[in-house]
């Protein structure tokens, strides 16, 4: 039996009811919380200490430590990395060069612990090259980051 040929006006609206259920159910909540570990740390003034621990490296990039927890945060899920930058930013705590730069580290890093789960088992792959796979991830945030750095 032929199946019914959906037109393109029902596909494209499909298509974007899909999407905003993608935003609505994944991406909103992963950002709130991301903003409000942000604003938890802010208040208790936990920050300060993110800042000192983290700074040495993220000087390297030309990035104040209290950026460190978006990269953190970007290793478990993108959106809540960027919602960290976010927080950031509204706070006075980032430029523009330093955002574009966590955009790429965020980017690189892309949520790798929830791929584990969505890719890599299902793929078949061996545990045992998991932590290379995210090594490989983390190389390409810093050089991402790095290159990011020379060109701005």
């Amino acid at each position: 039996m032929a199946e019914k040929k959906e037109n393109f006006l029902s596909a494209f609206s499909n298509g974007a009811y899909s999407g905003l259920m993608i935003g609505v159910k994944n991406i909103i909540p992963n950002l709130i919380f991301a903003y409000a570990i942000m604003e938890l740390l802010n208040i208790t003034h936990l920050m300060d200490y993110v800042e000192i621990i983290f700074r040495p490296i993220m000087m390297l990039f030309g990035l104040p430590g209290v950026a460190a927890p978006s990269l953190l945060m970007g290793f478990l899920t993108t959106s809540g990395g960027l919602g960290i930058v976010t927080n950031l930013v509204t706070n006075g705590l980032l430029d523009a060069k330093q955002v574009a730069m966590l955009l790429v580290g965020n980017l690189c890093l892309g949520a790798s612990i929830q791929y584990i789960g969505r890719v890599l088992t299902v793929s078949g792959i061996r545990t045992k090259f998991y932590p290379v796979l995210m090594i490989i991830n983390v190389i390409n945030a810093f050089v991402g980051m790095a290159i990011m750095r020379i060109i701005l």
